[in-house]
């Protein structure tokens, strides 16, 4: 072969591989403008020392040091945790059932049953806390009819300003979000493997446990990344319903950035960014890379 073969070849090698990333670049800075670029000032503004109002081009440590040593920070870390970990687990428990029954029936009518699961996502999402707060409230709704049907004699606090509260209202806000994905990921196993099973003799439990729930991990993931994740930085449903016990680290943010102390806010936003890549990586290492793109 020529040496001017050999040069054709690699000029038109060097023009495709040219188009391709030149094609890509409009992409590439799109993503690196609107996704890494405010992470980064995050991250350097997290490294100032804190100080309300503005920012103090000095770089330290020492607000990492403070999130990591004073008891405040990582009490509201740990009940942050508890109350995301308490919810999306009642949450799979509530509606796996739901999608398992909607996958199972015709598909006309899942479809239609499943429209009645989202309807509620329409309604503004202040108002449906509110209306949480009428029903939780010392004088609201639950409490007044368990009074009436004799079970109590005096309202119960529980129901409202604690975290049990807050799991509740949390449960309600994403419950669609969780139905949805295992209704899809349900759905998608054929009846075939279901006959087959039932013909060589297994039980509706071996089905479950052998079949069924191991097919379901791109539900689960689904679940991960859509509920467990975002409500990590949950402030709405916490500040409303949450008082003292309910409190979540989204409200500890929401509070140094209203108080302008800009450092601090970045800083535990940061490590709660840091701390959802964590979770999110232990999750594709339990169920699979593959579960991503699992139909």
């Amino acid at each position: 072969m020529s040496n001017k073969l050999l040069d054709r070849i690699l000029y038109k090698y060097l023009i495709r591989r040219l188009g391709y990333y030149l094609g890509n670049l409009p992409g590439i800075i799109y993503i690196l403008l609107l996704f890494y670029a405010p992470i980064a000032i995050l991250f350097v503004i997290s490294l100032t020392p804190p100080h309300k109002y503005i920012v103090i081009w000095e770089f330290t440590p020492i607000n990492y040091f403070k999130v990591f040593t004073e008891a405040t920070y990582y009490r509201i870390l740990l009940n942050t945790f508890m109350i995301v970990s308490v919810a999306t687990i009642l949450l799979i428990i509530v509606a796996y059932p739901i999608a398992y029954y909607l996958a199972r029936i015709a598909p006309n009518i899942g479809d239609r049953l499943l429209l009645f699961t989202i309807i509620p996502v329409e309604v503004n999402y202040l108002i449906r806390i509110y209306a949480w707060r009428v029903i939780l409230g010392e004088n609201g709704f639950l409490n007044s009819l368990l009074i009436s049907m004799g079970l109590i004699h005096k309202p119960l606090t529980i129901f409202f300003y604690s975290w049990f509260a807050v799991v509740i209202v949390i449960i309600h806000e994403y419950l669609p979000y969780v139905v949805v994905p295992f209704y899809l990921n349900l759905r998608g196993i054929p009846n075939e493997i279901y006959e087959a099973a039932m013909d060589l003799g297994a039980s509706k439990l071996q089905i479950l446990r052998t079949i069924t729930l191991p097919l379901s991990k791109p539900g689960l993931l689904s679940v991960v990344f859509i509920v467990f994740i975002p409500t990590l930085g949950e402030f709405a449903i916490p500040s409303l319903v949450g008082g003292q016990t309910g409190l979540m680290i989204g409200n500890l943010i929401d509070r140094y950035l209203s108080q302008f102390n800009l450092a601090i806010g970045a800083t535990l936003s940061f490590f709660l960014l840091l701390f959802s890549i964590i979770i999110s990586l232990i999750m594709i290492r339990l169920f699979g890379y593959e579960a991503l793109y699992a139909r």
